[in-house]
């Protein structure tokens, strides 16, 4: 766990440049706030005409886009852009293309595969939460061709740990790691000797076990693990030891996982 220093993470952040394409002024400066508690930089525009103009003079490498505006929305002007990187040769390497979020507050099924389809590389619907503007910003800063990886941790689930921090008091992010760290070991450890023991007390006591680490893996967005500490409450309910026997391996090896990624957490 990174508890030093400027955290790269940060430096990442104040190096990228984004530009926010939003008529509301309300919108547009809900957003800027949240980009600035969020360790961004942020220039805006009041619809896509005008975002166009700004990228005459200014590199960009992310653009939150609102998708219905005046003059030019976000639709015509993704196609814009994606048109103009094209002709510049961005599709071929040169220049990286910039990354799109889409901001909508279109609640339609097939909203997202909209966005997509007009050349957006992702998407949050509004009223923009913090977690979730957060979580989409570090995949833009992953890169074209990144997606969306399957996490051992949830990213979701992380941003909105980091909100319950506070400047000048000790890092609650960090406290809750080290406790669930220190825990899940004894817990894996009781769910063991209770399937080995084999007794009229064994279900009661794996249950129990796996019920507290499902609950706290969940509360770090462990997911794969709280998965798995679900399967062995069923299977001891069901008084499938042998069952709950493999599954504590595959729990022991995925805590290993979360491990190493919670040591990545900043």
């Amino acid at each position: 766990m990174k508890t030093e220093g400027k955290s790269g993470r940060e430096k990442d952040r104040a190096s990228q440049r984004v530009l926010v394409v939003e008529d509301s002024p309300v919108n547009l400066q809900l957003a800027l706030m949240q980009l600035r508690s969020l360790g961004y930089a942020a220039d805006s525009a009041s619809n896509g005409r005008e975002a166009l103009a700004k990228l005459e003079g200014t590199r960009y490498d992310v653009i939150l886009m609102d998708c219905q505006m005046p003059e030019m929305d976000g639709f015509e002007a993704t196609w814009q852009i994606r048109n103009r990187e094209e002709q510049g040769g961005a599709e071929t390497g040169e220049v990286a293309p910039i990354q799109i979020i889409a901001m909508t507050a279109d609640a339609s099924e097939d909203s997202r595969e909209k966005c997509l389809a007009a050349g957006m590389n992702d998407y949050i619907r509004k009223p923009v939460q913090l977690p979730e503007l957060e979580v989409a910003l570090d995949r833009a800063s992953l890169g074209p061709g990144a997606g969306q990886p399957d996490e051992v941790l949830d990213p979701l689930v992380l941003a909105g740990l980091r909100l319950l921090r506070q400047p000048g008091r000790p890092d609650p992010v960090l406290e809750i790691i080290a406790l669930f760290m220190e825990d899940a070991p004894e817990r894996l450890a009781a769910i063991e000797a209770a399937a080995r023991a084999n007794d009229m007390w064994s279900m009661s006591k794996i249950v129990a076990a796996a019920t507290n680490l499902r609950g706290s893996a969940s509360n770090l967005g462990a997911r794969q693990l709280a998965m798995l500490c679900g399967q062995m409450e069923t299977a001891a309910r069901q008084g499938a030891l042998d069952e709950v026997g493999q599954l504590l391996g595959q729990a022991r090896e995925e805590l290993q996982r979360v491990r190493l990624a919670l040591d990545r957490v900043e």
